[in-house]
């Protein structure tokens, strides 16, 4: 790839990042652009919430990986894994292999038989936060991916990583779903036993599996998997019911959280309940607030704003002068883009419309 061919495409992502267009229209805008940098077959998007590192929605031409989203998902990552490899940078299936990717059981099982080859996978981090991870597939045709290839693609990392914080904000500003609460349960193998009424209206607004593929969209399997750890006795509190914020796609944000049932002679040992529920206020209040680039401080400082503290109340509880406060408030209400302490509070609850940062 010619470096005035691949300047040019990392500066077309750059302006479309920019651009007053929809979240997936740039995902696959931005899709033909580092193809000019470095060649794939397919691609696979996935959005990421950020407190939780959990996977929340998949964007993907490849029918591969749309078909088998128990077996992606099970193996998703943990929040260490990803910051690893955020600080690496890349890795590939023919690195982790060491050259054979036999050795790797998702290409020797489902990948390799289907005509896939090497595959490289970029953490999309901002600002010290994961807002997804991108995935691109050669065919098995194909050299594997190199040093090279990861660091050209690397440099588009951080565009990418702030395109997806802002779709975050961009969801954001209808009001919450009266809709009740909904139930699913899954087996230790994490097939589908049960739902409610409710919860089967929820998963028709979720994200669909593809046809033919697994009965469950592929996040709800990265989420009981966090619950069925093998040895639940060292489970910490915790990790018992993991949560996830995921956008529907009509718009309206939900909370889902799974929890490990008690053995029973009809399910027997690992099965899981998982809760879909409409997001109220407070939910979405760590997502706004890492969107919105608010510092560790910050944060603090905004939350005890929301629960209506008064500045010399949060100055006693944050061991700063008020003067620090009003400086922090000030900041917070410039990068939130309101002028008052409700409007504040609005703008967190993920319940009014946010202004792009």
């Amino acid at each position: 790839m010619g470096y005035s061919t691949a300047t040019r495409a990392r500066a077309t992502i750059e302006r479309l990042a920019r651009a007053s267009v929809s979240g997936i229209e740039f995902q696959w805008s931005a899709v033909d652009e580092l193809r000019r940098i470095v060649g794939f077959g397919s691609v696979c998007w996935t959005s990421v919430d950020p407190a939780t590192w959990l996977p929340s929605w998949t964007v993907s031409d490849n029918p591969v990986v749309g078909r088998h989203q128990r077996s992606l998902h099970r193996s998703w990552p943990t929040a260490r894994d990803l910051t690893a490899l955020a600080e690496r940078g890349f890795t590939a299936t023919s690195v982790s292999t060491g050259g054979d990717l036999a050795r790797h059981r998702f290409w020797s099982e489902i990948a390799g038989p289907a005509g896939l080859g090497d595959s490289m996978s970029l953490a999309l981090t901002a600002d010290g936060a994961c807002w997804g991870m991108l995935h691109l597939y050669r065919e098995s045709s194909d050299q594997h991916f190199t040093a090279e290839d990861a660091f050209a693609v690397g440099q588009t990392v951080p565009v990418l990583a702030r395109r997806l914080r802002r779709a975050a904000l961009e969801s954001l500003g209808g009001p919450p779903s009266g809709d009740e609460t909904g139930t699913i349960v899954v087996d230790r193998d994490h097939h589908l036993v049960a739902s409610t009424p409710a919860a089967d209206r929820w998963l028709s607004r979720l994200p669909q599996p593809v046809p033919g593929g697994d009965s469950l969209p592929g996040f709800l399997y990265a989420l009981v998997e966090r619950v069925t750890p093998g040895d639940l006795e060292r489970v910490t509190p915790d990790r018992w019911s993991p949560r996830l914020r995921i956008r529907a796609t009509d718009g309206t944000w939900l909370l889902l959280r799974a929890t490990p049932l008690s053995e029973s002679p009809s399910l027997g040992h690992g099965a899981v309940a998982v809760t879909i529920e409409p997001a109220r206020r407070g939910d979405l209040q760590h997502l706004i607030m890492r969107a919105h680039q608010l510092s560790d401080r910050e944060r603090e400082v905004a939350a005890l704003v929301v629960s209506g503290l008064a500045n010399p109340d949060i100055a006693e509880a944050l061991f700063i002068t008020r003067y620090t406060v009003a400086d922090h408030l000030k900041t917070i209400y410039g990068k939130v883009g309101v002028s008052s302490r409700s409007a504040l509070a609005l703008a967190l609850s993920g319940t009014a419309g946010n202004p792009t940062p």
